[in-house]
């Protein structure tokens, strides 16, 4: 075996872990998940953009903000669990006679927060709407070891990082009637990224770790995005459409160590994917509400600015890489059936969706081609995420909403409570 291809493969593990769109190696572990706010949404698999009948419509589709008559105010708070443990992962990878084993564990934590929180006025035939919404919160960090070895040799190394991460939206929204059955919205948006990760990387020898290089960020930026959409409505039947311009960062992350290829501070970009969708809604009859949404997701704005090089394997090596994050579709689709207790009616919901995965992936390296295999294994595509949601919903008189929901999936679970009061 040649020494220099065991080296090759020797530094494949040492790249950086913040969650950044350059082409360090733990990046593969990130995910962004495009859901609409609200319980009664959240209950019905997401599924609101041809409804939108409520204030989570100024993020949902503000072209269904006309239907709201009332001044109202509406509040959501989530609780999630992540099973970090589906993220974990055991790769045995044999190359020309060399083995590398990664063994990678993740924590997330669970998490309690207010998500999103809306004022809703309308003035004649046009409303408006100010709302608060946490588009991403994620804190917790993955432990990776590394075991190289041949026939006569082996090295063990071991990459640690932790993250804290949350974006902010502030929406300032309108809709507005053009004709009785056809109305139009809008909303300006103000994003604000909190970002702070750091990365270990080392060898490991017996006890004792050496610091190969790490990387520190700890940044915020703000940015402006808008989204717009329209809603028709006749009969027992609409259909609504909306785009979402989302928002773009640039965050400052800093590279050191006594084997740091690119020292100094370099400039992190992470571009929100825009997204496009289009919904129904259908009732057969005052009981029943059946909705579906499916929407065109560009993960591959991921790619914006992305900054290769950030792989030592690969830039010592003489090679580059080609990366690759497919667009595509998720599916949302739920039902809400109405039944009465006494006065009271009763909301019984259901739904389910799909997230499509938006893992960076290896398409191709440039120089030697029998390590494509190795960064295809670290860089692999996950599975889509498949959700099932149930909830019920309350109105107690004319003034006074509640629902709650729950949205299970293969990897995080949340609870969603919301409530609406109408003045």
């Amino acid at each position: 075996m040649k020494a220099h291809r065991l080296f090759f493969l020797f530094l494949l593990i040492f790249s950086s872990g913040a969650f950044a769109i350059t082409d360090e190696e733990i990046f593969r572990n990130f995910q962004f998940s495009f859901v609409n706010p609200g319980a009664r949404s959240g209950a019905m698999g997401g599924a609101f953009i041809g409804l939108a009948d409520d204030a989570t419509a100024a993020e949902a589709n503000p072209g269904g903000l006309t239907i709201l008559t009332k001044p109202e105010v509406s509040f959501e708070y989530r609780h999630t669990e992540f099973d970090a443990d589906r993220l974990n992962s055991l790769n045995i990878i044999q190359q020309e006679g060399i083995g590398l084993v990664v063994d990678s564990a993740n924590t997330l934590e669970d998490q309690d927060q207010p998500t999103f929180l809306s004022v809703v006025y309308p003035i004649g035939g046009t409303t408006l709407a100010f709302s608060r919404q946490e588009l991403s919160r994620t804190k917790g960090g993955i432990d990776e070891t590394f075991l190289i070895f041949d026939q006569t040799s082996s090295a063990v190394f071991g990459t640690t990082a932790t993250q804290d991460q949350s974006i902010v939206n502030y929406n300032f929204s309108f809709g507005t009637k053009l004709t009785d059955h056809f109305s139009i919205g809008a909303t300006a948006r103000y994003s604000q990224l909190d970002w702070k990760a750091d990365v270990i990387n080392a060898l490991l020898v017996g006890n004792q770790a050496f610091l190969i290089f790490q990387t520190e960020l700890d940044d915020t930026d703000n940015a402006f995005a808008w989204n717009a959409g329209f809603l028709y409505n006749i009969d027992r039947f609409s259909v609504g459409a909306v785009y979402k311009k989302n928002p773009k960062f640039e965050v400052s992350e800093t590279e050191s160590g006594p084997f740091s290829r690119k020292p100094g501070t370099f400039t992190n970009v992470l571009k929100i994917p825009d997204t496009f969708g289009v919904g129904v809604a259908l009732k057969p009859n005052d009981k029943i509400t059946l909705v579906a949404d499916v929407v065109r997701v560009e993960n591959s704005d991921l790619l914006e600015g992305i900054d290769v090089g950030r792989n030592v394997i690969l830039a010592l090596a003489g090679s580059d890489a080609v990366y690759n994050i497919e667009d595509d579709w998720d599916f949302h689709a739920g039902v809400e059936f109405v039944v009465f207790a006494g006065s009271v009616p009763i909301a019984l919901r259901q739904g389910y969706y799909r997230s499509s995965s938006n893992s960076l992936v290896v398409e191709s390296i440039s120089g030697d081609p029998s390590n494509l295999g190795v960064m295809q294994a670290l860089f692999t595509e996950r599975e889509n995420e498949h959700h099932f949601t149930l909830g019920n919903g309350f109105v107690f008189g004319a003034h006074f909403q509640i629902d709650w929901a729950l949205d299970l999936s293969n990897l995080q679970d949340s609870f969603i409570l919301s409530t609406v009061v109408r003045f």
